[in-house]
This record gives C-alpha cells, structure tokens and sequence, in this order.
C-alpha cells in the first residue's frame, strides 16, 4: 500500500555489496489521479542532505504488468511507446552515489515535473516538490 506522500518511507536504501555501495534508491508515489505514459515525465531533481542529484543519471523502475517491472534510464523513457507509470504502484528511483548513503536519518526532496496530455505546453510541465525525513538501515 502506498503512502499518501509523494515520496514513500519505504524502499528508501542502499543498493550495491556492502563495502561497495553504487548509489541509492528511493520509492515515489504518482501524484497524478490517471497514471500516465512515461514519455510525460521529465528529468527529476532529487536532494539528500543538501546534495542534488540531476535526472539524467537517474534510472526509474516501473511495473510493467502483473508482478513484473523494467528498469529505464531517463533516454529510454522518453523514447518508450508504451511504458507507463499507473496510478497505485510506486516508481522506484535508482540514484548513482559512489559509497551509498550513511546509515540514518536523511532530509530527502524530489522535484517531478510531469507533463499532461490535455493540458496547454504554455502550461506545462506541472512541478510538484515534497520534502521528509528518511532512514537508511543498511
């Protein structure tokens, strides 16, 4: 079950061996009511403890059917036709950091900026930022 905060308290951990951490991930709930095509995400801004991590190198899991998910680098996901972020199912983040994170309490931000099929490009992208404490165990 989802959080109702964009950016979920779990999932929120190292990734890599131990001793050789790769980066960070962190679970993002879509904040639009309708899911909506991959394509229409644009790069995310995220911050942990005042360092920011640009879009590019980003990579983002999403589900891709029943029990399945793929993984996609922010270029794959702009040029997927079908991939697809739906309403209840979080997106993971998967941020490059050599050495991971510190074990403990982080101040975690995300800035997503999703465009909309039927609103206006004068009027795009929509930006919702969210901000929150998180804790990494391991």
């Amino acid at each position: 079950m989802l959080e109702e905060q964009l950016i979920q308290t779990s999932g929120f951990r190292n990734v890599g061996p131990e001793g050789a951490r790769t980066g960070f991930q962190l679970r993002v709930r879509s904040p639009y009511y309708r899911g909506l095509w991959a394509n229409l995400i644009e790069k995310p801004t995220v911050t942990v403890d005042g360092e920011r991590f640009g879009g590019d190198d980003i990579r983002w899991t999403l589900p891709t059917g029943h029990d399945s998910v793929a993984e996609f680098s922010f270029a794959e996901l702009q040029e997927s036709p079908d991939a697809r972020w739906p309403l209840g199912h979080a997106a993971v983040l998967t941020v490059p950091r050599a050495g991971g994170l510190a074990r403990g309490i982080h101040d975690v931000a995300l800035e997503l900026r999703l465009r909309m099929s039927y609103i206006p490009e004068e009027l795009q992208p929509s930006i919702w930022t969210a901000s929150r404490k998180a804790v990494i165990v391991l």
